[in-house]
């Protein structure tokens, strides 16, 4: 539980084994059981989800494979600790940008070239987070094609990507709910681009 909760009293509703849940109150027991892929108990880092969950799909990605990292649930549910995380326990966009540079730094036969861009969608409207001045973007065009003209930042490092992820958080829509005194009122799409080609390859495109 989070520390405003503890502070609050608040009890345990859930027990957690392997891959189910199920009520901890017994005396309000149903005796349903909820099973899933995999359930991390409270007890579990954000390291623990990204060995589990997240590192295959970065290496899938770094083969060439489009991933996606998804974090859902309603406010003071965890989205932003295990995207961020802090300094104890790094959350998953740091995890995952150590292991692409890492890679990156390990491949001497290739050359790399890594963007990143970052969007906000609120209120059926979609904002460029690394400029303001790109607001209101193209959703699709007449065809059904999606165009997003966002600002591509080039990154070669860890410290990059993070300041363009801090740099778009300062300027999210933000508000006051009954869970969060300063909880997103929008989505976010951060993107990262991995591009690359042989490293004796002088000229012709990126791969």
């Amino acid at each position: 539980m989070i520390h405003r909760e503890v502070a609050d009293g608040l009890e345990r509703l859930w027990n957690v084994r392997v891959n189910c849940i199920w009520e901890a109150d017994e005396s309000s027991r149903h005796g349903e059981v909820y099973i899933f892929d995999h359930v991390f108990n409270q007890e579990c880092t954000n390291s623990d989800v990204y060995g589990s969950v997240v590192k295959p799909l970065v290496d899938s990605f770094m083969e060439g494979f489009n991933a996606t990292i998804f974090a859902y649930g309603q406010t003071s549910s965890g989205k932003t600790h295990t995207i961020l995380g802090n300094k104890t326990d790094p959350g998953l966009f740091q995890l995952v940008s150590n292991q692409l540079f890492q890679h990156v730094a390990d491949q001497v036969d290739k050359r790399y070239l890594i963007r990143c861009s970052y969007i906000e969608i609120y209120n059926e409207k979609i904002n460029d987070l690394l400029d303001k001045s790109n607001q209101g973007l193209t959703r699709e065009d007449i065809k059904g094609n999606v165009l997003l003209d966002a600002r591509e930042a080039v990154v070669d490092n860890v410290d990059k990507v993070m300041e363009n992820m801090m740099q778009g958080n300062k300027i999210r829509r933000v508000a006051a709910t009954r869970m969060n005194e300063r909880s997103s009122r929008s989505h976010t799409i951060f993107r990262i681009i991995l591009e690359s080609k042989d490293a004796n390859q002088k000229d012709g495109p990126v791969l």
